[in-house]
């Protein structure tokens, strides 16, 4: 295991500041030309104005190091310094900066088919705007610049991440996930990224023009802490484990005050070239001298299809010491793959556009599917009280597991539901079971609703099952798993169930 004060060695070396990117923009809007998932062109709009929001989207380029890990100890290496990036980011902020907050999300797009933000925009975005929080999203891989242009090629004519690396120093073993079409991979580095997420996150906590949150002061003010967010694969937590203790604003503040990753996260590819961790790599307990909190739905745990990695081979002790202020959240009976997260995917026309399947999502939640999107807000909710207020996030048991990979699987209640981890009234209270099926696609939920006969059973009355969701619901605001306005949603949902008397 790292010596938990290893942050303390860090001190002692020279580390250089971030150097803050150059910025192009916002952007102009019009019919013809409009950020690629702009909030009122996601599959269910979001009107920004009612909340008092407006949205920009920026060009952002710089100068960032390709890494080198794998091979070379606890911390990596640059391979090559000096590697041109130009990327795009999308804000959306109060109008009226009295409203902003203190914080900032800056939230990895997720890259799988189109380019979308469930984990942070799509599950907290009501709650960032009923709280004045801002959020920014950033593109940050070579694929997705490549359908951007398909999307608007004027627009995003700019857009790239060009390998700096020599040709003839190239590595040529595995490439990274979102690197490019496989015929031109070489020609890009992805691994430029991660630079690029220390200075847009540095960025925004500077007071400068350039900044879009603070301009010249007068129409608005820089961040004063900033989230790294997002279910982005590896991409985000290799950043946490690798590069955080290198990004400082002046050789001591960290660019980014916190993390919030949602789903499968172990550190993975920093370069291409390079290959991924075994789960007993040390480099897998991603510890940072900033609190981190993980959220793992139960396909992720157990993995499977596009999640492979089973999560729960990478867990490690929650813990309160410097540089190991870490959560990991594993929520009962929440699945991989749902429409209604598709919610904020760009419409079906901007879609086409993009270079995939124009596909118009139903964004209903099934009966009895568990909307662990409530957990996230809660979870998000006591991340900033760790970073600003210095008071640490609950602590949760982990799903119960049998057997060993890869055969592991859940232990299961009588009902065959799982034992263990974030509970909810929908596997405290139910009235379903939730079982689980490996595909070429993912891992997917199956729900199957309780007879007739077995509620029957469970419960006396409708008023009986109201009254121990009730019960179990005030149980989770506080252990701290849900939020009081949450709370009341998931009361009404059952005062409306199908139980019969």
């Amino acid at each position: 295991m790292r010596n938990p004060v290893y942050h303390e060695e860090l001190k002692k070396m020279n580390i250089i500041p971030v150097p803050l990117p150059e910025v192009r923009g916002p952007l102009p809007n019009s019919e013809a030309s409009y950020p690629f998932n702009a909030a009122d062109r996601q599959q269910r709009p979001f009107n920004l104005a009612e909340c008092g929001y407006v949205e920009e989207e920026y060009i952002v380029s710089g100068y960032a190091n390709v890494y080198e890990y794998h091979d070379v100890g606890l911390y990596p290496g640059i391979r090559c310094s000096d590697g041109r990036y130009c990327t795009r980011i999308l804000v959306r902020r109060p109008i009226d900066p009295c409203r902003q907050s203190d914080f900032a999300v800056l939230e990895i797009f997720n890259y799988a088919g189109a380019e979308r933000a469930f984990a942070g925009w799509g599950y907290c975005g009501e709650y960032m705007c009923a709280r004045g929080d801002v959020w920014v999203g950033i593109t940050i891989k070579q694929s997705a610049v490549d359908k951007l242009k398909n999307f608007d090629a004027k627009r995003y004519e700019a857009l790239g991440f060009p390998n700096p690396v020599p040709v003839e120093k190239r590595r040529h073993g595995s490439t990274m996930v979102g690197a490019a079409d496989t015929e031109k991979a070489g020609e890009f580095e992805n691994g430029l990224a991660y630079d690029a997420m220390s200075q847009v996150a540095a960025l925004l906590k500077s007071k400068v023009p350039q900044n879009p949150l603070y301009r010249d002061g007068r129409f608005g003010k820089a961040a004063r802490y900033v989230i790294g967010m997002g279910a982005s694969g590896c991409d985000l937590s290799l950043y946490a484990a690798a590069l955080q203790p290198f990004a400082t604003m002046d050789g001591k503040c960290p660019c980014f005050d916190g993390f919030h990753i949602h789903m499968t996260g172990y550190p993975g590819f920093i370069s291409n070239g390079e290959t991924r961790f075994e789960a007993d790599d040390d480099r897998c307990k991603i510890m940072t001298n900033v609190p981190l909190v993980w959220t793992q739905t139960m396909g992720d745990m157990r993995g499977g299809g596009i999640h492979p990695s089973y999560s729960y081979m990478y867990r490690w002790p929650d813990s309160d010491l410097p540089g190991r202020q870490h959560r990991q959240y594993e929520i009962a009976g929440a699945a991989l793959g749902m429409d209604w997260d598709m919610a904020v995917c760009p419409c079906a026309e901007d879609l086409e556009k993009y270079g995939v399947e124009g596909k118009v999502y139903s964004l209903e939640r099934q009966e009895g599917e568990v909307p662990f999107h409530y957990v996230i807000r809660a979870v998000l909710d006591h991340l900033k009280k760790w970073i600003k207020d210095g008071i640490p996030a609950p602590k949760s048991a982990y799903l119960e597991m049998k057997g060993e990979y890869p055969d592991a699987d859940f232990v299961l209640d009588e009902h065959g539901n799982p034992l263990g981890g974030v509970r909810s009234p929908y596997v405290d209270v139910p009235v379903c079971t939730y079982t689980w099926r490996d595909d070429p696609g993912a891992v997917r939920n199956i729900i199957t609703p309780f007879s007739e006969e077995k509620l029957k059973e469970l419960y006396a009355t409708h008023e009986d099952y109201v009254r121990k969701v009730v019960l179990a619901t005030m149980k989770m605001v506080e252990r701290g798993f849900l939020l009081p306005e949450d709370a009341a949603t998931v009361i009404l949902e059952a005062m409306e169930a199908r139980i019969p008397e």
